[in-house]
């Protein structure tokens, strides 16, 4: 069993100027019984420094009053025992490489998880503990040649000397470590031998080095090749990168240079942070779910890709491409399937590309193609058919069979622009002209396209001013009863009734609230105006039935929503008993525990619960049993080609099988024919509502089609 007393305790310095990160790091290093202080700001660090010594300085580079990369120079230029960890949230890439060039023993980007810090912590503390165990050899061995041989022997890094010709004649034990050469085979060899191919002209004054002092060879970069049959893995790169000090040896002569004798060397290992150099290069410049290229690396390769098609008179394409409906799979499966579906979706992806193309995630559910090799638009057709085309076979994951299709947008330079900022933006807006289309489709860039963005941004506008100049209102479509015919209840239904384009689409205009944000103030005004209508036909003693009222994700995800729908009930008067709330699929989902708790409390009050567009969602049907659910509402989507000569539709079929199973009413929505009405009330369909009875009317019509009913 793990013990927090598993390694020995360290004096640590925590410089850290946010207080949450400063005391969380603190009790937590202290669990595992280090001796901890802390400083917030870079005249506290200094000050803890001069005060006295620590193992470990767990250093952030932003700091009110001072720079953490000098506090890191400060650190190794006087207190050379001292590891520090860097802990940052600076993103950028020149951060973590200075700091790692500056003498920085880790590197932790926040957040980071706990994990991460003890696995450094604990590292750190057995890298203490062999520079002691070397201290320690090094007092016992003092004084004394073996002493000497001893070190250099042992030491990590390859101590080497050269003679007058360049050739090897001593080597320690570490060029066998870490290159598989044994010494016989390089005593007496060209330095050549051991160098990289393509390092030898950069090494060519610096491995036979003759000057000596400040002028001598300092901390120059190389790779050393690796023995080909020698002890490192099968996945180990063959070359070894190295840290190379070098200087002249001379013959001591009085007064004089001396003679030269050749050169000694010291070449420490670097690869490790060569290895962190090149995981923080990789991650500033790729999406870490898909791997693919992100939004800043596809810029830098569409600039080159323009640079050449401008000087070669070529021109090349842009695709902007959005996932259809991946938001009804994220809340309705959850973010890990999302993740793991976004994987799939890059891997078939990249099967559609050519050599040379680029694909990238720049967010989300969005990706961005580069086609720098083509010779007509009609290539790039090919590619978009080719892509929607790979996406239709359905994809299986998490024991989920989900089918995903693409809206792509696409900009041709030069036609399309000649900017890389141009080209983006109009592949975005080829996009949603795609979207506008009917999704699953791809469309070239329009200029006319700007007149359809520029009216949906108008129409988001408007939306914002709609509710404080009362423009939308509330609709009634009579639910009705499939056997006797009469209304058994009515859904309310927002309408907008725009002051210079009359009545709006809800089609249109629905979407543009969901992604805007606007749903949940509409959604609320009409729940008020519904249950004032409702209270008013209470007081007219007309046989209403129930009020049916879509909830919005946002309403149901408020805190306090169940007091402030019970708060409305009491205003007006109404018992629960009146009242039918309906819900989506991909609503409850959202946050599946919040939305059963919250339902069940208005269950309580009587309320009855439908799920609304059902089968249409990619949920478990596990919830219904999890629910106070009283009724489902086949979609018109599946009403739609009922028919009798057709034998009606299997789906429909088993939805009503499955809702007399577990004792639910059913209403089917958009019943337009007689025939739809037949197979209906023969699979036992207890409602109906759509235009064969009545389309949503205005309060006022409906009340009048109210007025006709026989009182119960």
């Amino acid at each position: 069993m793990t013990t927090v007393q598993e390694q020995p305790p360290l004096d640590i310095l925590i410089i850290e100027d946010e207080p949450r990160y400063l005391e969380s790091t603190r009790l937590l290093l202290s669990h595992y019984r280090h001796r901890v202080e802390g400083a917030a700001t870079g005249k506290q660090a200094y000050a803890q420094l001069k005060a006295r010594e620590f193992q470990v300085v767990l250093l952030d580079l932003r700091l009110p009053d001072a720079s953490g990369l000098d506090i890191l120079k400060h650190i190794a230029a006087r207190h050379t025992d001292t590891l520090v960890i860097v802990m940052s949230g600076d993103a950028t890439l020149e951060s973590a490489v200075d700091a790692l060039r500056l003498g920085a023993y880790d590197y932790l980007r926040k957040p980071y998880e706990p994990e991460e810090l003890i696995k450094s912590i604990r590292n750190a503390s057995q890298e203490i503990g062999l520079r002691e165990s070397n201290l320690r050899m090094r007092e016992q061995l003092a004084q004394s040649e073996q002493w000497h041989r001893f070190l250099v022997n042992n030491s990590p890094d390859i101590i080497f000397t050269l003679d007058s010709a360049g050739c090897f004649n001593y080597l320690n034990n570490s060029a066998e470590r870490l290159l598989g050469y044994s010494r016989a085979e390089l005593l007496g060899q060209p330095w050549q031998m051991l160098v990289h191919g393509n390092d030898l002209e950069v090494a060519h004054y610096h491995m036979n080095e003759r000057r000596t002092g400040e002028r001598a060879t300092q901390n120059l970069e190389l790779r050393f090749k690796r023995r080909a049959d020698g002890i490192s893995p099968d996945d180990e790169p063959s070359f070894v990168s190295v840290e190379l000090n070098a200087t002249g040896i001379y013959q001591p002569q009085e007064g004089q240079t001396g003679l030269f004798q050749g050169t000694y060397g010291v070449a420490r290992d670097i690869s490790d942070r060569k290895r962190a150099e090149a995981t923080i290069t990789f991650q500033a410049y790729h999406d870490l779910l898909t791997g693919l290229p992100n939004r800043a690396l596809f810029k830098d390769r569409l600039t080159q890709a323009m640079a050449n098609a401008r000087r070669h008179s070529l021109i090349l394409a842009v695709m902007f491409l959005d996932l259809d409906r991946f938001k009804t799979i994220n809340d309705t499966l959850g973010h890990l399937v999302g993740d793991e579906l976004l994987q799939a979706v890059s891997h078939r992806l990249r099967g559609c590309l050519r050599e040379g193309d680029t694909l990238a995630r720049i967010g989300g559910d969005e990706f961005m193609l580069l086609l720098p090799h083509i010779r007509t638009r009609e290539a790039a057709s090919h590619i978009a058919e080719k892509i929607l085309a790979a996406l239709k076979a359905p994809f299986r994951i998490d024991q989920h069979e989900l089918f995903i299709s693409a809206s792509i947008g696409i900009s041709v330079y030069p036609e399309d622009g000649d900017t890389i900022e141009v080209l983006i933006k109009h592949a975005d807006i080829a996009m949603y002209a795609a979207k506008d289309n009917g999704r699953n489709d791809y469309r070239f860039y329009d200029p006319q396209q700007n007149l359809t963005l520029d009216g949906r941004l108008a129409v988001e506008n408007d939306l914002r001013r709609a509710l404080q100049r009362n423009e939308f209102e509330v609709y009634y479509q009579p639910q009705v009863d499939i056997m006797s015919g009469l209304i058994v209840g009515m859904e309310a239904l927002v309408r907008w009734r725009h002051p210079k384009r009359g009545m709006v689409s809800p089609g249109e205009f629905i979407p543009i609230a969901e992604e805007s944000g606007l749903i949940a103030p509409i959604s609320e005004w009409v729940l008020q105006s519904a249950f004032q209508q409702a209270s008013h036909w209470m007081q007219m003693a007309l046989p209403t039935g129930s009020l049916a009222i879509n909830l919005s994700a946002r309403q149901i995800e408020h805190p306090h929503f169940v007091e402030h729908f019970h708060d409305a009930m009491r205003a007006n008067s109404l018992n629960g008993g009146q009242l039918d709330i309906e819900i989506t699929e991909s609503t409850l989902m959202r946050d599946m525990d919040g939305s059963i708790h919250k339902l069940k409390q208005i269950s309580a009050l009587g309320v009855e619960i439908s799920i609304d567009d059902f089968g249409t969602g990619y949920s478990s049907l596990s919830y219904l049993k999890k629910l106070p659910v009283h009724t489902l509402k086949i979609d018109r989507s599946f009403v739609h080609d009922l028919s009798i000569q057709a034998n009606g539709s299997s789906i429909v079929a088993g939805i009503a099988a499955m809702a007399k199973g577990l004792k639910l009413n059913i209403v089917a929505e958009g019943v337009e024919t007689e025939d739809q009405l037949t197979y209906l009330r023969q699979v036992g369909c207890n409602a109906y509502q759509g235009y064969l009875y009545s389309q949503a009317v205005s309060a006022e019509d409906a009340t009048d089609l109210l007025k006709l009913q026989p009182l119960h």
